[in-house]
């Protein structure tokens, strides 16, 4: 797996989030926005690794 993977999963989060927090299920939309940096950086560590 590359690095476009977990930027992509990372962009999808935010989009997710806004969506969600924009359409009034602001608790699930934060919660959603948080996986982004939880996202790179597993990214980050496993790409590391290798």
């Amino acid at each position: 797996m590359g690095k476009e993977v977990y930027v992509v999963g990372t962009l999808v989060s935010i989009v997710l989030s806004l969506v969600l927090f924009l359409r009034g299920n602001r608790s699930e939309g934060i919660f959603v926005g948080l996986w982004a940096p939880t996202i790179l950086n597993l990214g980050q560590t496993l790409l590391e690794d290798d």
